[in-house]
């Protein structure tokens, strides 16, 4: 059954979820062909909607430092692979952005209010976010999705769940902020929006 989200019509109600490929980019995050025959295989088998992976809005943000990036404007021409040839199939595609947050692999870790958790085995400490970080990581999210729109996706899903950075500022087990950010869990994710 056909239908219409906003501008895009939908050739039926089955979607291929964001699923990271670890291993499948290149060095610094790039597309690999690898990346571009995994989505083609995707659009291939008939699905309504692809959703690309969860890619990352920063250097310092990442769950692995194979997870593919969208930090930079060198990213944009991989990422249109992916885009172009989900297109080919008559196939809408949206990409899944995203920041670790306290769990990912930098050697200083952010959060929304100081966090410790374990992860494989390694204790991981995620430090309070200044408000002059908060507004970094925020403009950070804004070029990921304004590179996403040149690099030709249709949309973009932003990444708040599995206890990464935005998860980390709506879970008021983790946000014990005594700023706004901490009194309306909200804020971060809105004004990035």
């Amino acid at each position: 059954e056909t239908w219409n989200l906003k501008h895009l019509t939908i050739k039926n109600r089955i979607y291929i979820l964001p699923m990271v490929c670890y291993g499948f980019s290149e060095n610094e995050s790039y597309v690999s062909p690898k990346n571009i025959e995994h989505y083609k295989a995707l659009a291939k088998g008939g699905a309504g909607l692809i959703i690309v992976e969860a890619t990352c809005i920063s250097r310092e943000g990442r769950l692995s430092d194979t997870q593919l990036g969208i930090w930079d404007d060198s990213h944009i021409e991989g990422l249109s692979k992916i885009a172009n040839t989900v297109h080919e199939e008559n196939v809408p595609v949206f990409i899944q952005i995203h920041h670790a947050g306290g769990v990912g692999i930098n050697d200083t870790l952010m959060s929304s209010s100081h966090y410790v958790c374990e992860k494989r085995g390694k204790v991981l400490e995620g430090h309070e976010m200044t408000l002059e970080q908060i507004k970094m990581v925020q403009k950070q999210y804004v070029d990921a999705c304004i590179r996403a729109h040149k690099a030709g996706f249709d949309g973009v899903e932003l990444h708040g769940c599995h206890s990464y950075l935005m998860s980390q500022f709506l879970c008021t087990k983790v946000n014990k902020r005594s700023d706004a950010y901490g009194e309306d869990p909200l804020k971060f994710v809105m004004e990035i929006y």
